[in-house]
């Protein structure tokens, strides 16, 4: 049972990577001068895929520390990292929307909404090294 949130939030940490790739060339075109196809549609397919999973997952795993370590949010660092991505993936899911359903030329908030995502893989890349040693912390705790 506790492998399901790191499951979870792989899967998401992916959908999120395609998600950054799809995006790569309305950076492009936005912020170097270069004209490119930006398949919309299929970004914010993956985004909102890969933040709304990212946000279950990270409910799981708050379940999962109540179930295993008998505390909310007792995983230290873990548990921190997690507080520092619930608003960035909230506000990354809310100016996606914003900017899916209103579309128009814009510059400054494209940018806020990669910036804020590309900070929420990085900081999914430390919760896995983080959550990977709480595993095996859970591993050597007998029964």
């Amino acid at each position: 049972m506790p492998y399901l949130h790191p499951l979870l939030q792989t899967m998401a940490w992916l959908l999120g990577l395609c998600a950054l790739v799809l995006a790569w060339p309305r950076v492009a075109s936005l912020h170097l001068g270069r004209s490119r196809r930006f398949d919309r549609s299929r970004h914010i397919a993956l985004g909102q895929a890969a933040l709304l999973l990212l946000l279950l997952g990270g409910l799981g795993g708050t379940l999962m520390g109540r179930l295993y370590l008998h505390t909310w949010l007792g995983s230290g660092a873990h548990a921190l990292g997690a507080l520092l991505i619930l608003p960035l993936a909230l506000w990354g899911l809310g100016s996606g929307l914003m900017l899916a359903r209103r579309p128009r030329p814009r510059r400054w908030l494209p940018l806020l909404h990669g910036l804020a995502n590309l900070l929420v893989l990085l900081l999914v890349m430390a919760q896995a090294y983080s959550g990977h040693r709480l595993l095996e912390g859970l591993a050597r705790v007998p029964g």
